[in-house]
Formats: C-alpha cells, structure tokens, sequence
C-alpha cells in the first residue's frame, strides 16, 4: 500500500475495525446469497414448491368447480336458445375442420402416390434386379457347401 493510499484511507474516516466489519458484513450477505441459490436450484426443493403449486391450483379449482357448473347451468335455463345455437355453431365448426384436414391429408396422399408414380417403374427393376442378385448369390453359396462336404461350417 502506498502513502498516498494510506492516507486517502485515513481521510475517508475508515479504520480497521469499520474494514473488518464490513468484510464480515459482507461474507455473511455472501452465505445468504448462496444459501438462496442453492434452495432455487437444489432438485429436491424445485419438485417440493412444483408439487405445492399443483396442490393449490387443483384445490383452487376443486373449490371453484361447483360455483362454475351451477353458472353453466343457470345460462343454460336462462337463455336456451342461444346456448344451443352456439353449441350448433360449435359442431359445425368442429365437423368443417375435421373434413378440411381429411380433404388435405387426402390430397396430399394422392400428391405422393402421383410422384411414386413417376419412380415406380424405376423401383420394381432396381428390387427385381436386386432380389435376382440375391437368389444368384444364395444358389452360389449353396453350390460352394455342397462341394466341401461334411467339412463345411457355418
């Protein structure tokens, strides 16, 4: 440490004991700090605060279900008609967009089979061809042990 070092410490008002506190000050905010984060990232801890908010929020939901269901059914009593026209409306558009995927998916089948199409000539003598290199290769390999007798092993 230099003099003009000391001697700013010493103009500042520090002295050791202040220094020492505050050190000690801050290695105890230091444990607290680290304490902190290892309750956040500890697995035990995280699964025990994730199965406390589920338990609320199912109790939470478990209180507000009967409350909800006798609102339902009071709208229902109270305004029939447009309860089932809106539940109409809502199959209609339901049964719309299962036919619109069907349709696509039926389209896009019809695309593949089309394009199969163009390489299906290709692909039956590439497997013929192949499937004759096999038979080929299996009456040779079947010539081969017949002509080395007993002595041959697999």
């Amino acid at each position: 440490m230099s003099m003009k070092d000391s001697v700013g410490a010493q103009d500042t008002g520090t002295s050791t004991e202040q220094l020492r506190t505050d050190i000690e000050q801050a290695r105890a905010d230091l444990g607290d700090d680290v304490a902190a984060l290892n309750e956040k990232v500890n697995p035990r801890a995280r699964m025990s605060r994730a199965a406390g908010t589920i338990a609320s929020v199912t109790s939470r939901a478990r209180q507000a279900a009967p409350g909800t269901a006798r609102r339902a059914g009071r709208t229902v009593r109270d305004y029939p008609v447009p309860v089932g026209a809106s539940a109409l409306a809502l199959a209609g558009a339901t049964a719309t967009a299962l036919l619109v995927r069907r349709r696509a998916a039926q389209a896009r089948a019809a695309r593949r089979r089309s394009a199969a199409g163009r390489w299906s000539a290709l692909v039956s003598a590439a497997a013929t061809a192949f499937l004759a290199r096999r038979r080929s290769d299996r009456a040779r390999t079947a010539r081969a042990r017949a002509a080395a007798g007993p002595w041959f092993r697999r």
